[in-house]
């Protein structure tokens, strides 16, 4: 099993070139990112799509959030940029150099997933169906408390996610505040939520792999 996440910029062509090559520019910093902490490979495409090939799909619901959320707290543009997000688990049958020249039924899901996902959000697809409508409703929820976050609360959770959900005290001496402020503030963003979302999304994972 592999996992693979498709993604797209959303109102791209409603942005100024200015914003826009911004978008872009990080856009490959991620990728990049992506490869050397996860082995994964990405591509650009279409001028606003992009796709991403994650060898060990355990990481790949981490990568996709921390993609989704630092797009959202750019302090390139005033308003949060947003992008939509289909993350697929399952078989390939050629994994090859680049996403475009790989092929399989994992990749079919992610690509077709990424056309019925609503704009902003991200959706789960699986190569079975065993369990579908439960992680859809639970991604449902975890898309509303994403999308009403501000900015400095989606920092603050990119934070918690990047240091896989690290000692409160560590968050606090990297903002330079308190244990208990940053304990609350997580508290009101949903944060803990969010951890328990992907250690339940990320238990399935390894359930199918290993079977």
């Amino acid at each position: 099993m592999i996992a693979v996440l498709t993604g797209d910029i959303v109102n791209s062509t409603k942005m100024s070139d200015e914003t826009y090559s911004d978008v872009i520019k990080h856009l490959k910093t991620f990728l990049n990112e992506a490869n050397e902490k996860y082995g994964a490979i990405g591509e650009i495409y279409r001028g606003d799509e992009f796709q991403i090939q994650y060898p060990n799909p355990i990481h790949a619901l981490k990568s996709a959030l921390l993609i989704k959320l630092a797009l959202h707290l750019s302090k390139f543009s005033a308003k949060p940029i947003q992008c939509t997000l289909s993350l697929a688990y399952g078989s390939h049958n050629i994994y090859d150099e680049k996403p475009n020249t790989s092929s399989g039924p994992v990749f079919i899901k992610s690509g077709r997933g990424l056309e019925k996902t609503q704009r902003g959000e991200l959706s789960l697809q699986f190569e079975h169906k065993t369990d579908e409508d439960e992680v859809k409703l639970l991604t449902q929820f975890l898309n509303h408390l994403l999308n009403r976050l501000t900015k400095t609360q989606a920092e603050l959770l990119y934070q918690y996610i990047e240091s896989s959900f690290a000692e409160h005290k560590k968050i606090a001496d990297i903002t330079g505040t308190t244990r208990q402020n940053i304990s609350n503030r997580l508290g009101n963003i949903g944060a803990y939520l969010v951890r328990d979302y992907m250690t339940v999304i990320n238990k399935k994972i390894t359930l199918r792999d290993n079977t």
